[in-house]
């Protein structure tokens, strides 16, 4: 079976494979052994990588994904013959796409994995179902979710989160497969709504999911920059800088905001990196998270000013050991979910998860 009718017939999704004219920009190392062909589903464009020149090395593999996405600013799906199941587990480990054509499908952008035997026949629980740490967009999604508290028309979970509807659908497949949400059909679209009752809250679906989320963050770094004026329009008050906004928790000493991992891209010029171990910080520097999603869309306003939402703040804070914040981020995330619905700042534009058992106790 070719890869674009098993990627049709297993995602039900429309998927076109055609030829990709950009081999000869890219170094001899990385085309080596290898053709390329660009791959849409739905609207998503990601570019296959097919052949190796060398044995399977995760480390080499993981290099060449990141470094050819760096290049061509398209996601890297992998195509391999024939895998072991050494060489999946680490694929899956290390999060890089791949396929099998006619066995395996692993693409974590589009929120979901997927087999031949698992697509083959119905799921009858959520038990059945191999769950993987959800996905950045499938995290989205979920957290939007449950912050709005109401029935949400895919589309319009679309439009909010800057995604396509093939996007959200996996996600929301995934979600309903879990009990999670339930879905139902609304004139050409479908409705989905929180599977909450009066024995099941928001806060026991939240509990249920949490060893599924990760820290957005991708990166961070300590900063300064001259433009006061691009903290107030574009930065995100994030960590343990927003948790003190929400509570009762003292400043920290150096501010934290958050934005979407492509934005430092823009704005490099604009910024001084600084190296604590190796230089002094001066008074006007903060800590700039870089999110795997963009913090703005879920951003929530609290007193006088959007904050980053409370889950993914304390997903940011899961390593951290410290009582004080443990105490803070249960306090707000409770106020969050005493409420009945959040109101959202409108979007211009493989971390542990966090024990349960310590936050939402």
């Amino acid at each position: 079976m070719d890869a674009e009718h098993y990627i049709r017939e297993t995602l039900g999704l429309p998927c076109q494979i055609t030829s990709w004219d950009g081999t000869a920009s890219l170094p001899l190392f990385l085309t080596n052994g290898r053709t390329f062909s660009k791959l849409t589903i739905d609207n998503t464009r990601m570019l296959i990588a097919s052949g190796e020149a060398h044995p399977f090395s995760i480390t080499r593999v993981t290099a060449d994904a990141s470094r050819l996405e760096q290049r061509t600013d398209l996601p890297i799906v992998f195509q391999f013959p024939r895998l072991s199941a050494y060489q999946r587990k680490a694929l899956i480990q290390n999060h890089v796409p791949f396929i099998v054509p006619g066995t395996q499908l692993y693409i974590p952008s589009l929120g979901m994995v997927f087999t031949q035997r698992i697509s083959s026949r119905p799921l009858e629980n959520a038990q059945d179902i191999e769950v993987r740490p959800f996905s950045p967009a499938t995290q989205l999604v979920w957290l939007y979710l449950l912050y709005s508290n109401e029935s949400k028309v895919q589309s319009d979970i679309a439009r909010a989160l800057q995604f396509t509807e093939a996007q959200v659908s996996v996600a929301v497949t995934l979600l309903e497969q879990l009990a999670f949400v339930h879905r139902t059909k609304q004139g050409r679209s479908n409705s989905v709504e929180l599977l909450t009752s009066r024995q099941t809250s928001r806060l026991d679906l939240l509990k249920s999911s949490w060893h599924l989320l990760k820290s957005p963050i991708f990166s961070k770094y300590t900063v300064t920059n001259r433009n006061r004026q691009m903290i107030a329009d574009e930065l995100i008050p994030a960590g343990e800088f927003a948790l003190s906004r929400r509570t009762q928790l003292a400043t920290p000493k150096l501010r934290i905001y958050a934005v979407e991992r492509h934005w430092l891209k823009q704005h490099n010029k604009e910024l001084c990196i600084i190296d604590p171990a190796l230089e002094k910080v001066p008074d006007n520097a903060y800590i700039l998270e870089l999110w795997r999603y963009d913090p703005r869309l879920l951003a929530q306003y609290t007193q006088e000013d959007y904050l980053a939402d409370p889950i993914s703040t304390a997903l940011t804070l899961g390593e951290i050991a410290d009582e004080r914040l443990e105490d803070a981020i249960q306090e707000s995330i409770r106020n969050t979910f005493s409420g009945a619905t959040i109101r959202h700042k409108a979007c211009s534009s493989s971390e542990r998860p966090l024990p349960a058992t310590k936050i939402l106790t």
